[in-house]
């Protein structure tokens, strides 16, 4: 491991793939150092001190990385919020309320994949990427297969719930199908965007821990909720019941077959398969909380309309500011097999970009929405907010402290997932019990 001073950024040499004599190795780095701004160092906690008081807890380097992707990030999700509140009151989504069912499992397909993909690419970022089509490709493949397996998991979980309201077959596929081609068409975008950015950002010496998993919060939410409403839209608007029922149908057949040979090459691929082997029981139980939270949503709906614009503000931001430590604590502890609890700092840091960029979030809201909330509202969401990441954070070292209790798995593959689905869940309970709780107090009016 080699770093620089004149960066903080650690460039590596892989020595599974160099397989030169010690003298071309000399060469090599003499060659990195030949600038005589650099210098070599083989200390591998060479790292930039704090600039000023305002970035005590992080790096003005590293801050600077962050602090753009999390506002975008954020108006990403407010982008969200918005677009919740007008499709719900589509003719589709009034038709068939399990959509709703389906709207956090699939908006957590961010966390479940493409915060998870970005993760993995950005550890093998800082080992060295030797290979990087067939990085990229092994990555990909696998993280389209998991999201046509999550994509129909999660349709029928939230069939399952609208058996009770007789729910009939052209809904019933309507619904898988839909689940589906969103989770295929989310996998493709964010998927390849990621690779791009990690790939990027290793191009340049910047930190992909600190750049790609905002990003994919960023967009992730408005590009599903987006394929999501459209698709729906435009099956249900079929006029002839058994075409659309065809379509359906054949879509569901093309995609589950397509699952065969995904699976296959990421099986065969180097870089995808300790993937393969892990991956698939903390995204099945990301998903399993994320239909919990579609559960209490669609509750929301029918009595507290209002607050539906709120939800993907609050948990994509906590969800977002989970996956950047998450990410970064992944990474260390890929690399030196323990937990770095000198991120504590970031964590202080994340911490107290919450009630700021909440505010901006808001306030740009409110712009574009002409109901009236009070102060009572706003405060309960502030508090609802803090609590929230605050137990994120925690539970990022809880999480990454038993990967060798479960048997060395890599964080890079449970963590986000996991964060990502408790930041939903919290997110949605505490905001729904605190408004729940002032509306019994006559503190809150209407909807």
């Amino acid at each position: 491991v080699v770093s620089t001073q004149s960066t903080g950024y650690f460039k590596r040499i892989n020595l599974r793939y160099y397989y030169g004599s010690m003298g071309d190795l000399r060469k090599r780095i003499n060659n990195m150092t030949r600038d005589s701004t650099e210098r070599v160092s083989l200390l591998t906690n060479d790292k930039k001190k704090p600039c000023g008081p305002l970035f005590k807890f992080l790096p003005l380097s590293e801050a600077a990385q962050v602090i753009p992707p999390f506002f975008m990030a954020g108006f990403g999700t407010l982008a969200a919020g918005l677009l919740l509140d007008e499709v719900q009151n589509w003719r589709v989504f009034q038709a068939i309320g399990e959509l709703f069912v389906l709207v956090p499992a699939l908006l957590g397909l961010k966390g479940n994949l493409a915060m998870t993909l970005a993760s993995r690419l950005s550890t093998e970022a800082h080992r060295g990427i030797d290979k990087p089509f067939a990085v990229v490709a092994g990555y990909l493949a696998l993280d389209q297969a998991q999201a046509l397996i999550v994509g129909l998991l999660a349709s029928m979980i939230a069939l399952f719930t609208g058996l009770a309201n007789g729910t009939t077959v052209p809904h019933m596929t309507l619904l898988i199908a839909t689940g589906l081609i969103t989770a295929s068409l989310v996998s493709v975008l964010l998927g390849g965007l990621m690779c791009l950015i990690v790939l990027g950002s290793y191009r340049y010496n910047w930190n992909p821990d600190n750049i790609a998993t905002p990003i994919a919060a960023s967009l992730g939410d408005t590009i599903t909720l987006g394929i999501l409403a459209g698709t729906a839209y435009i099956l249900y608007d079929i006029p002839d019941k058994a075409l659309q029922t065809g379509l359906c149908t054949f879509a569901i057949t093309v995609y589950l077959l397509s699952t065969i040979p995904l699976l296959w090459y990421s099986w065969f691929n180097v870089y995808a398969r300790p993937a393969v082997l892990q991956g698939w029981g903390p995204i099945l139980l990301a998903m399993l909380i994320s239909s919990a939270v579609g559960v209490i949503m669609s509750k929301v709906a029918e009595r507290y309309s209002g607050l539906m614009g709120f939800l993907p503000i609050i948990n994509g931001i906590g969800g977002n500011l989970a996956a950047i430590q998450a990410s970064r604590l992944s990474t260390s502890f890929n690399l030196h097999r323990t937990v770095d609890f000198t991120e504590a700092g970031t964590s202080v840091f994340l911490i107290l970009l919450v009630i700021p960029g909440h505010a901006v979030f808001l306030g740009a809201k409110q712009l574009f929405d002409s109901s009236v909330y009070n102060g009572y509202f706003y405060g309960a969401f502030a508090f609802c907010a803090l609590v929230q990441v605050a137990i994120l954070l925690v539970l990022c070292y809880i999480l990454v402290m038993l990967s060798p209790h479960l048997r060395n798995m890599d964080p890079d593959i449970y963590s986000i997932p996991i964060l990502t689905a408790l930041g939903d869940f919290l997110g949605t309970f505490l905001l729904t019990l605190a408004v729940t709780s002032l509306d019994n107090m006559g503190l809150i009016q209407g909807n």
